[in-house]
């Protein structure tokens, strides 16, 4: 049984709130009386009918006064404090009182004492507030002081950042959970520096880098105290560090990242809308697999602009466990497409997006193919010219993968000489090998050598029964096929074996994108049998 909040619904008469809270022991009590989000969810919309009918009242009215009195006698006992009205906040902070106020003499003011002082977990939502009250702040500092013992900590209300980093890194010394929900602009090192070095778990959800610094270009007082206190957070087990750190990922994380044990198990966030801060970062990363903790995605959008091919070699080869690569090529020059080759035992997907070519080609593809046992997805679609995979490329090994779900890639075959339709079967053969394969992408433009303009690809895969598409036919999961901008010579025949063997397939791209117009037998055949196919 759990009483949540001090509000008697229609459904539960104050009188037995009363007598359940008096008759309880104090073990029970202590373990059942909390004031949570649960309740209030239930509530909400019931409140929220009638103050819509009676907008001047508050949710005092609701409260009866034998509610009010059982809670005050029982708050000693509440350990959880969810506050989501303006009411419950008006109940349950501490309030400014003047004791002496003489003027030109001595002002005395102090905070009233709370109900709730015995708090394990304080949960600050939302508030709308009728006009600014700079009051807030420090109300909501009064009742963290006043709750020495608190454990979890949420807060999803607007404070002043010098006031959140005193009292997180201050007042609260037995915190073992932070989840700071609201967008947050102040010091986040100073914040992560100075936390409890009993801290569990660190939520940090939209956070803004902001550094104060003084006129001399130094950084202020508070920075300077997380790294002279030099706390140990060895219990910590999970950080999330989400929103923007301003370009200053070492500065910020490495500090924290040093002062934590092999206990830390999770680690994530995002910068910048996208990035992860932890894994783009070579020494971070370092720190990281030193506790224990291994990366096995890396993105583009972990990685500076500007990195260099040696910088991105490292960072690949500092780690054997990769299972997800997503980069530009751009950013893949020959020691970064080394590298994924070198560590490309456990990937199980590679996506080389566009970007401005630079050191992949179709070779470090076919070593990854030949090497990589558990790839999955392979899309490379932008290797242009000399880049492409060849047929030679893939016929000079056996593949170790048979559980490939996604291929998009331009296969190269030279169909000028007189043994291409061979070769365009032993290739098909080798894709049909891949029953697993439900996206299948092998067309796609090319670069004129002479104009430096995309055309249509020449030197491709006729994709006719002559050729060998027939190869394809154990392929019975392919839910897409992709030819468009290839000099297929595919027709109605081929579309009608579609038909008949890749029960699956539901599109098809590229029968009207060749290099000559399609015939009016194909287009008939599509608008009677396949409207969709194009």
């Amino acid at each position: 049984m759990s009483f949540l909040t001090p509000i008697a619904l229609p459904s539960l008469p104050t009188e037995v709130l009363e007598i359940i809270l008096t008759h309880l022991s104090q073990p029970d009590l202590t373990q059942c009386v909390r004031v949570s989000h649960a309740w209030n969810k239930a509530l909400v919309p019931y409140l929220w009918r009638t103050l819509a009918i009676h907008s001047r009242h508050s949710l005092k009215r609701f409260i009866t006064n034998e509610a009010q009195q059982a809670l005050r006698r029982n708050a000693t006992f509440v350990r959880e404090l969810h506050l989501v009205h303006k009411a419950l906040y008006d109940k349950s902070l501490p309030c400014r009182k003047t004791l002496i106020s003489d003027p030109g003499v001595m002002l005395l003011e102090v905070y009233t004492i709370s109900l709730f002082t015995n708090l394990r977990a304080l949960e600050l939502e939302p508030v709308r507030l009728v006009r600014p009250n700079p009051e807030f702040d420090l109300e909501i500092f009064a009742l963290v002081r006043q709750n020495p013992h608190l454990r979890r900590l949420l807060v999803n209300v607007k404070m002043d950042p010098k006031t959140l980093i005193n009292l997180v890194t201050k007042h609260t010394p037995h915190l073992g959970d932070l989840d700071l929900v609201v967008s947050w602009r102040g010091d986040v090192k100073a914040l992560l520096d100075c936390l409890p070095e009993c801290i569990r778990t660190v939520r940090l959800r939209n956070v803004v880098h902001d550094a104060p610094s003084n006129a001399q270009g130094k950084t202020s007082d508070a920075s300077d105290a997380s790294t002279t206190l030099a706390r140990h957070h060895h219990a910590l087990e999970s950080l999330h560090v989400a929103g923007n750190l301003a370009g200053k990922q070492e500065e910020v994380l490495v500090p924290f990242l040093e002062s934590c044990s092999p206990k830390l198990k999770s680690v994530g966030g995002t910068g910048g809308g996208m990035g992860s801060y932890f894994f783009g970062n070579a020494r971070i990363a370092k720190i990281l697999s030193n506790l224990g903790i291994v990366c096995k995605e890396l993105s583009q959008y972990t990685l500076p602009n500007n990195v260099s091919d040696a910088d991105l070699a490292e960072l690949i080869a500092a780690n054997s466990e990769w299972t997800n690569i997503e980069l530009y090529t751009r950013q893949v020059g020959p020691q970064a497409a080394a590298a994924i080759v070198e560590c490309c035992e456990h990937l199980e997907a590679l996506d080389i997006m566009h970007n401005g070519a630079r050191g992949l080609s179709g070779f470090h593809l076919q070593a990854v193919l030949g090497k990589a046992t558990k790839l999955r997805s392979l899309q490379a679609h932008w290797l242009l010219n000399t880049d492409k995979i060849t047929a030679m490329n893939i016929l000079s090994s056996q593949w170790a993968t048979t559980s490939l779900e996604h291929m998009d890639l331009k296969i190269e075959v030279q169909r000028a000489i007189q043994a291409s339709r061979s070769v365009q079967r032993q290739v098909l053969r080798r894709l049909g090998q891949q029953k697993k394969l439900r996206k299948l992408v092998i067309g796609g433009m090319t670069t004129d050598l002479a104009t430096g303009e995309f055309v249509h690809q020449r030197d491709c895969l006729e994709m006719t029964l002559e050729s060998g598409i027939d190869e394809l036919v154990d392929l019975k999961n392919l839910e897409v096929l992709d030819i468009h901008h290839m000099d297929h010579r595919a027709g109605v025949p081929e579309l009608e074996w579609m038909v008949a063997n890749l029960p699956r397939l539901q599109i098809l791209i590229g029968m009207l994108d060749t290099l000559r117009p399609p015939s009016d037998e194909v287009r008939e055949w599509l608008s009677t049998h396949r409207p969709s196919w194009r």
